[in-house]
Order: C-alpha cells, then structure tokens, then sequence
C-alpha cells in the first residue's frame, strides 16, 4: 500500500529521507500524521521516527526552511518548529515500559519501527509510511490502522493501555468525538473498567490538567464533553463540572478555560489552582471569576478576555454592567465620607451600575447624592 501524502509536504518529507539516508538512517511518518493524511485532514504537525541518532537530520531541516528546535533528553527526542509553521517531532526507534502504572514511560532503542508502533495509544495512530528514497511512500500497517479507520473505531493496542498510560482514556473521546468515532466493543469495557478503578487518579494534577484541557481546542467539543459525561470522566476533572453551551460563545482555548472556571460558581477558584497556568493568565481568570461571584461592575476596565468571558458565562447584562465604574473613591471624599462608608458607597454605586440602574456618570453622581 502507498501512503497519501498531500503535495505541500512530499518535497519536504523526500528532502529529509534523503538526507536521513546519506547518513545511514531509514526514516518514517508515523502516528496521528499517517492518520490525517489518510483521512485527507490538513495537518501542521508530523511525527518522523528514525533507526539512529537524528540530531543532524533536525540540524538539516533548521538549515533547509528556517526555525528552531529543542531536545527533551529523557526520551531522546528533538522537536522542530519550522519558520512555515510546521511541527517536527523526531523520534529514535523505541521500546517503552512503564515502571509503575500512570508514570513516564522509560525508553529503550529499539531497531525494530514495529516496536515503536506498539507503543502506541490507538491501532488507528499506530502505522507508518516511509521516507526512505527508495521505498518512499510505502506503507506498514502491522496492528489493522486502515481497517479500524475505516470502520470509525477507537481500540487500544493492549489490554494494559488505560492502566500504563490513564491520559489515553481522554485521548480515546477525544478522538472518538473529533471524527464521530466509536470505541471498540472491548476497548469500550476496558474505560468503563478504568474509571471504575479510578485510573486518572494515578496521574500528576498537571499532567491529567495538560491532557484535560486540550479537549477546549478541539471543533467537536460538546460531543466529546458528551461522551466523558457518558463514562463518567468529568468528575476527575473536577467535581460539579459539566457542559455549558457558553462554551460554544468562542473557539479561543484561553477564553473557553476561563469560561469553565467561571461556570463552576464558588469552587472555580480552587479549580483554576490546580490547572498549573502561567500566573499572569490564571491572574487574568481569577479577575473574571471574582466578578462573577461578586455581580458588581469592575472598578478598573476589564482586559479583552475578561470582557468576552464574562459575556458567555452572563449573557443580557445591562451594556453599562462591564464598564468600570464610574465612580471613583477620591469622589467619595469629595462628598465628605470617610472609611468604610466609601467602600460601602462605592459597592452600592457597582452594584446599581451592574444591575442597570446606573446607566451614565451623571446618573451614579445623582444617585450618590440621593
């Protein structure tokens, strides 16, 4: 079988099997790319294994089209950003184990792409193609890819899988959702299993959070909230969490996980804490969130995302509500209060604003006045 291969990368993928091969390497496209390819899905992300040291074929590419890359040692891997845009993941031919379950995988280099395959999460993202100039395009498919592609089902390679790694328990309705897929019958029985078992607890907070989240950048995200909703799943993420159709408001994934924090009400703030975001952007939530349990109008403006968050999460608020307020304590003083009678003014003045009582500063100074 010859692999599909859009044309924008086949110059690309030919020029580094080339250069793989003067430096004795045989070379591969493999997983969730093969996949993509097949399905005739755009892609900005391509996993190339090779059987030896792929650092000169990283420094190759750089060289070629521009761009920069980094080494994660532990797995002896090297991603590559191209200036283009595109994503690189080079990996050398390997065997994973798993030293206890829900750990990182230790590696061990294996000569063998069938090996590689195997450790894979899905049959679907468990084939390849070959970028070695003379076999160039042809395909391996050892565990039935192309079959369970075709039938839109999701199977485990193992009946370990869930167990060794519990992170592809939500890369199972995530894909399941993103292609309108099922999960084999026994894979299926297998997740069911797992959250029973309470799989997803072996995991880091961050780590389960990292793979959590990437369920917000995904088009089909109701459907696949529907079926961690079906298997019980959300409850790992956090308890109470559940779809909203504010949710849908917008397709920025910055904007659509401070939208889950704001939905949970009271408890938003201790989940936003175990997300491990960058403090400016969780400080940037926090704000949102506080408006959200305080329904007052803010004192200082609302940032960009703090302004279209509130607006899914709160929809028909009066247009004045996310305005700042337009009074200030100094003004307070002005008119002779002093202490906690200006907070106490102040919150009064926010409050109206918010329930759009107060719709212009004329009217907050007529109301303070009154």
């Amino acid at each position: 079988m010859i692999a599909r291969i859009p044309k924008e990368y086949k110059e690309q993928l030919y020029a580094i099997g080339t250069y793989a091969h003067k430096l004795g390497l045989k070379a591969w496209v493999v997983g969730g790319a093969v996949r993509d390819f097949y399905l005739k899905q755009g892609t900005l992300d391509i996993d190339l294994a090779f059987d030896g040291n792929q650092e000169s074929v990283a420094g190759f590419c750089i060289k070629q089209w521009g761009g920069g890359k980094r080494k994660f040692s532990q797995f002896g891997t090297f991603r590559v950003n191209l200036a283009s845009g595109l994503k690189l993941d080079m990996v050398r031919v390997r065997k994973e184990q798993y030293a206890y379950p829900g750990a990182l995988p230790t590696v061990e280099f294996s000569p063998d792409i069938k090996d590689d395959l195997f450790r894979r999460d899905f049959t679907t993202n468990a084939w390849c193609f070959s970028i070695y100039p003379a076999s160039f395009g042809k395909a391996y498919d050892p565990f039935g890819a192309q079959k369970d592609i075709d039938a839109g089902l999701i199977r485990i390679l193992h009946d370990k899988s869930f167990l060794d790694d519990p992170t592809r328990m939500y890369r199972a309705v995530r894909f399941a959702g993103r292609f309108s897929w099922k999960l084999a019958p026994k894979t299926e029985r297998l997740l069911m299993a797992a959250v029973k078992e309470e799989y997803p607890l072996l995991l880091t907070r961050e780590r389960f959070c990292r793979e959590f989240l990437k369920v917000l950048k995904e088009t089909r995200m109701k459907e696949i909230f529907a079926l961690m909703e079906k298997y019980d799943m959300l409850k790992f993420a956090w308890p109470g969490l559940h779809w909203n159709d504010a949710l849908l408001y917008t397709s920025d994934i910055q904007e659509r996980t401070a939208i889950l924090v704001c939905l949970l009400g009271s408890s938003g703030e201790n989940f936003l804490r175990t997300l491990h975001l960058p403090k400016e952007f969780a400080q940037e939530i926090l704000g949102a969130w506080k408006i959200t349990q305080e329904k007052m109008c803010p004192v200082a403006a609302l940032s960009p995302l703090q302004h279209e968050v509130l607006k899914a999460v709160m929809p028909g608020l009066p247009p004045a509500a996310l305005e700042p307020c337009f009074i200030r304590g100094r003004e307070l003083k002005d008119l002779g209060l002093a202490g906690r009678k200006i907070s106490g003014a102040l919150d009064r003045v926010r409050k109206a604003q918010w329930d759009g009582e107060i719709k212009t500063r004329e009217e907050a100074l007529a109301f303070l006045k009154a």
